[in-house]
């Protein structure tokens, strides 16, 4: 399973921790004396099943989902066809092993927030690919891995975007260290600890922390892609009300041998489009 949806997953957690849980007991608002107590098992089996699903970078089997929720294929397979049917899950047609749909990933886009940060970015970004004539991705972190919530197409010949949802680990990546760059102390580190959980190459915790330390000094990152050959990462991030980075704006500038950009012209403009959109923020 490509990695589109993880970030947005965030969703069903909280709807995991503000559900009651068996045993729980809720105070009837129209009533004083009489306690209720409810519980939804079908309700945090399919949660479990998504979160599960988000968790894996490639498809399952429903045997295997199975053993890893601790349940057996029959506990969960009606509620595997629900949710296929509901567009949650899909199936692949030759081997039935299963991935998530795009559908959690649109419902993370609509969320408030998501919405504001894509509301504001979008025409800035806009305005910078018609400015550098190259594509510039928007940027979040979520567990560990950057995830693309925003990009804009350029009309040039030759121009690299990535889809939606693609993302890496933010270890590994130009736009991920930016975003860690700019985080107090404790959060970093946490951040960290998330990018070893999704099975990052082994780092030390100086040699990284001293990278991110550059980063921030410097304030962005302008260097060859560390994913892909003839890609120059230009990034820089956007910052809230306490300077830390609520996302980051990469632009992946492709190399050509006849180009003439003046790539610090280009990253200057990146720059400026960050600090419009953490203004505006």
């Amino acid at each position: 399973m490509a990695p589109h949806f993880v970030s947005y997953v965030k969703l069903i957690s909280y709807m995991k921790r503000v559900l009651p849980k068996e045993g729980d007991v809720i105070m009837s608002d129209e009533t004083t004396g009489a306690d209720k107590s409810y519980s939804a098992p079908a309700l945090e089996k399919g949660l479990d099943i998504l979160e599960s699903l988000a968790e894996k970078e490639s498809a399952v089997s429903l045997r295997e989902l199975a053993e890893r929720l601790g349940k057996s294929k029959n506990e969960i397979f009606r509620m595997i066809h629900v949710l296929i049917a509901r567009g949650y899950v899909q199936r692949d047609s030759d081997t039935d092993e299963l991935t998530l749909s795009p559908k959690l990933f649109a419902l993370g886009l609509r969320t408030p927030q998501s919405r504001t940060l894509l509301e504001i970015a979008l025409p800035e970004m806009r305005t910078l690919a018609e400015a550098v004539n190259q594509a510039p991705h928007l940027v979040v972190l979520y567990r560990g891995r950057t995830v693309i919530i925003g990009s804009i197409p350029t009309n040039s010949d030759v121009t690299f975007n990535l889809h939606l949802g693609y993302g890496r680990v933010a270890s590994e990546a130009a736009s991920g260290r930016v975003i860690m760059a700019f985080q107090p102390e404790e959060k970093r580190a946490l951040m960290l600890r998330d990018c070893q959980n999704h099975g990052a190459k082994p780092f030390d915790g100086v040699a990284i922390n001293a990278i991110l330390d550059g980063v921030r000094r410097q304030g962005h990152i302008l260097g060859k892609s560390t994913d892909f050959l003839g890609i120059t990462d230009i990034c820089c991030p956007i910052l809230n009300f306490d300077g830390d980075a609520v996302a980051s704006i990469i632009v992946p500038h492709v190399d050509r041998v006849s180009d003439t950009d003046d790539l610090t012209q280009v990253l200057d403009a990146v720059k400026q489009t960050c600090e419009r959109i953490s203004q505006k923020l």
